[in-house]
């Protein structure tokens, strides 16, 4: 039988998802952190250049408002998108969030800028729009970008690759509060326990911010059309 070695790290903060959330996650508690000397560990169960939902890259980022009016064609309002996404999931949705996400887009797609991802312009130097939302983008290394990012936020001491998360911990003193997460490399016989003051855990795709969560509408979408 093959021995399985343990590390146990101790953080302050623990983020446990190192796609595009994790990555923004870590640039931002990094920032903040840094002042206060405290220590910011992410996790992922891939490398972080090509893990996520984003990981093949994108020719679009599907939502921006154009709140500052630079934009080819329909500049749009955080208004607006509520309407349209409580149109689109027939009313099954936290308008707070939404409005929340539509008034933020904006200033993270010009961070992405800044970053490095080239976003498609006119002889004006708008930002091309194709429908009523998206922006054109030459994305196919749009994850690479961002998780560059978050490399040079944390460092990579502090960033696990290639490790399953498998449970949470909870606190033995303090009831419902997370402390840490149990894992294992899937490419080495070794296990690892991860001990943090918080924990952010950002796997798995927004899938599941809202409530009552979806009631397979978009599935049922999706399938009508070649039955019929």
């Amino acid at each position: 039988m093959r021995e399985v070695s343990v590390e146990k790290v101790e953080t302050d903060v623990l983020i446990l998802g190192g796609g595009m959330a994790g990555c923004g996650a870590a640039v931002e508690a990094a920032y903040w952190a840094k002042a206060a000397g405290l220590k910011v560990v992410m996790v992922d169960k891939a490398a972080v250049d090509r893990s996520g939902a984003v990981a093949m890259g994108l020719s679009a980022i599907n939502t921006y408002m154009g709140l500052d009016g630079k934009v080819s064609q329909n500049p749009k309002t955080p208004e607006e998108f509520v309407k349209y996404v409580t149109n689109d999931q027939m009313g099954l949705t936290r308008q707070d969030l939404v409005y929340e996400f539509a008034r933020h887009v904006d200033s993270t797609v010009k961070l992405f800028e800044k970053w490095g991802l080239p976003i498609w312009k006119d002889e004006e130097g708008r930002y091309v729009k194709s429908g009523g939302w998206q922006v054109m983008i030459s994305g196919e290394s749009y994850k690479v970008i961002v998780a560059e990012a978050a490399k040079s936020a944390l460092g990579m001491d502090n960033i696990y690759e290639r490790i399953y998360i498998t449970h949470l911990l909870k606190d033995e003193k303090e009831e419902n509060r997370v402390c840490g997460a149990v894992g294992f490399s899937v490419r080495e016989d070794k296990f690892y326990v991860f001990k943090a003051k918080a924990v952010l855990c950002v796997m798995g795709g927004a899938v599941h911010v809202f409530r009552p969560r979806s009631q397979g509408e978009a599935l049922g979408r999706a399938w009508i059309a070649p039955f019929n």
